[in-house]
């Protein structure tokens, strides 16, 4: 538990609250620490952080009827985020509130007791003000909170986990890293560490654009560093910086390959020495590719009977699509007579 604590958090982000408590410290000067039911604690409506997501909106469900049904689902998704670091983690940092009658309001720290609702706890931990700080005080202590925990950028967020992969490397030696020990490193989902792995071993154009902000979805990033072709990883790239859609963008990864057709068309040569009696299906980091190919197969009519086999498959986590596809491999070997 203590090494997921080390790894999960970036340094700057423990510091930041760290920065926030001295300031208390030496302004204010008293609090204690205490565990507090989170049915006690209320979120402060003038917080300049301005969540359009709010305690209700988690209980009871988004809407698209919402006018900020987007903004709230994209706020939403990060919330899952930092539920999964809590889940793992724990809270590395209390949050920081003071009494209000019979309630704690928050004065830092809103986003980590959403993400607790979520994971279903009924406790946190918090350092509480004997008395409400000045209006000054209480300004200055939320703008440290909600800068240091500004949302990082992808070229940042990126460098962290290459440098949390670096010092852990250090720590345990070199090691065969996975998607799951990413993930049993830094507290994230499987899907989301293997993105980070994927881009972290994407071509150097692909890096360049990250870090010029041309490139700003970890989803996108993974998407093209998953595409060989040259060029249609170069028409992934252009349609990304358009502002192309997820969607649109899983289009053109899975477009075929002018050059993988010519090659088709070539008879293949046979090399001296043992007959080979497999076929090597190749592999892919693209989840769309697989999706793609299931998706021809169950088109056919004599397959079409398999199709509530794989309703439920994410395709973009790819534990789900590599194992879709090996389901897919065994109705074929059934079903296909030679």
């Amino acid at each position: 538990m203590s090494k997921k604590k080390r790894f999960g958090v970036s340094e700057a982000l423990s510091r930041g609250l760290s920065e926030t408590i001295h300031v208390v410290e030496n302004n204010l000067g008293i609090f204690r620490n205490v565990i507090l039911p989170l049915s006690r604690l209320e979120l402060d409506p003038d917080n300049p952080r301005k969540l359009a997501i709010g305690l209700i909106d988690l209980q009871k469900g988004l809407h698209k009827s919402d006018p900020t049904y987007e903004q709230k689902t994209a706020e939403f998704e990060k919330l899952k985020e930092l539920a999964n670091t809590i889940e793992s983690s724990g809270i590395i940092n209390p949050i920081v509130v003071y009494k209000r009658g019979e309630y704690y309001r928050i004065v830092a720290g809103e986003r980590r007791f959403l993400a607790s609702h979520i994971v279903g706890r009924t406790e946190i931990e918090a350092r509480v003000f004997n008395d409400k700080p000045k209006a000054f005080d209480l300004k200055l202590i939320q703008w440290i909170e909600n800068t240091a925990r500004e949302d990082l950028t992808l070229d940042e967020r990126i460098n962290n986990i290459r440098e949390i992969i670096n010092e852990y490397t250090i720590q345990q030696g070199e090691v065969d890293l996975t998607g799951t020990l990413l993930k049993n490193i830094t507290g994230l989902s499987l899907s989301q560490a293997t993105y980070y792995l994927a881009v972290l071993n994407a071509p150097e154009e692909i890096l360049q654009m990250i870090g010029n902000g041309m490139i700003r979805s970890l989803d996108k990033a993974a998407i093209i560093a998953g595409i060989s072709c040259a060029n249609t990883r170069e028409e992934a790239l252009a349609a990304c910086v358009e502002g192309c859609s997820l969607k649109e963008l899983r289009k053109i990864a899975a477009r075929p390959k002018q050059h993988l057709k010519k090659k088709l068309s070539v008879p293949a040569k046979t090399k001296p020495g043992r007959t080979l009696s497999r076929v090597n299906m190749g592999f892919t980091f693209n989840t769309a590719v697989i999706h793609t190919i299931v998706e021809s197969v169950l088109k056919q009519t004599e397959f079409r009977r398999y199709t509530d086999i794989f309703l439920k498959v994410d395709w973009n986590h790819i534990d789900q699509s590599t194992h879709a596809f090996k389901k897919l491999i065994e109705i074929l070997e059934q079903e296909v007579v030679r």
